[in-house]
């Protein structure tokens, strides 16, 4: 414990700081596979992220607050509460911090997963027009959200390595956040072409970067962080006209997921279930299945939507 109150400790330790270390005690001490570790290291990327300060400065509150901006499943925030926790508990063996600030978090209770998509047209136009305006990165990462419904987290630890854009053969290869293994996703033109179209640029732009640069970096050269891009989705849904007031303050009407939910309902309108399974990254098949039941029970309705069409070059980005 000396080490960190004593002249050893001559840096702020941060989650970011102790990641690998952490890691590789993990892996010494208990033989965890490849795979649980790369799960780790994504959960506490993502955390370190949003929570930068000093381990000691670290709160049960700073941790609650963080896993409430997120808006994600149970099982997603039930996962990153184990992992904070055994980093913690981590820390706390090697005298980092006095006290583990994640005993004091529940986990959530399981809910029925229930698609959402956003169904309003009007709405949905406005805010593919909000996006199209937006700065980079940002607009093509809230457009890869919105065309391809792979998770913030999955688009925001893309490499440059991790984009292929050889002709006919385009693809991402992304670092699954649920499970830490990687799956490989088909970029089609007709599908996602504003996405391909985006990336073809933006790649172009970087062919100079290292495979392991991040594709996505912030003004100060850093990766993108989930609390820098939720600020710039408030942004978005502002420019959509999409706040409401809760409570006293404006609140996006719709979340970053809400944006899966409406890319994995409109890809299931026109692609067998298990492709969408793998672009979604889907463990239970039931989970695609039931984008298959919302669309069906709108079949007698359901259109071709218009922001799946092939855009004009006009329209291009």
């Amino acid at each position: 414990m000396s080490e960190a109150n004593g002249a050893g400790s001559q840096h702020a330790r941060t989650i970011i700081s102790e990641l690998e270390q952490f890691l590789h005690d993990l892996k010494c001490d208990d033989g965890l596979s490849d795979n649980t570790i790369t799960s780790y290291r994504c959960d506490l990327r993502t955390a370190g992220l949003a929570l930068s300060q000093e381990l000691s400065a670290i709160t049960t509150a700073d941790i609650q607050q963080f896993l409430a901006r997120r808006q994600e499943q149970p099982g997603t925030t039930n996962r990153r509460i184990a992992s904070l926790g055994r980093f913690f508990r981590w820390a706390l063996e090697r005298g980092y911090v006095t006290h583990n600030p994640v005993e004091q978090i529940d986990g959530r209770l399981p809910t029925e997963h229930r698609p959402q998509p956003i169904t309003n047209e009007a709405e949905l136009r406005a805010l593919d027009q909000a996006i199209a305006a937006a700065p980079q990165p940002y607009r093509l990462i809230f457009t890869m959200l919105r065309e391809i419904g792979i998770r913030t987290d999955e688009v925001l630890n893309l490499n440059v390595g991790d984009v292929i854009l050889e002709p006919g053969r385009e693809m991402l290869l992304v670092q699954d956040s649920k499970s830490g293994s990687k799956r490989m996703i088909v970029l089609t033109p007709d599908a996602m072409p504003r996405s391909l179209r985006g990336l073809r640029v933006w790649v172009r732009d970087m062919e100079d970067a290292a495979p392991e640069t991040p594709l996505f970096r912030s003004s100060r050269g850093t990766r993108v962080s989930y609390d820098t891009l939720h600020r710039r989705w408030v942004a978005v849904c502002k420019a959509a006209r999409l706040i409401d007031i809760v409570d006293g303050r404006e609140q996006p009407r719709y979340t970053l997921h809400h944006l899966r939910h409406t890319a994995a309902a409109e890809l299931i309108a026109f692609y067998p279930e298990q492709v969408v399974r793998r672009i979604l990254g889907h463990r239970d098949p039931r989970s695609t299945r039931r984008y298959s039941e919302l669309v069906r029970s709108r079949a007698h309705t359901a259109e071709r939507p218009v922001s799946l069409q092939v855009p004009s070059r006009r329209e291009a980005m």
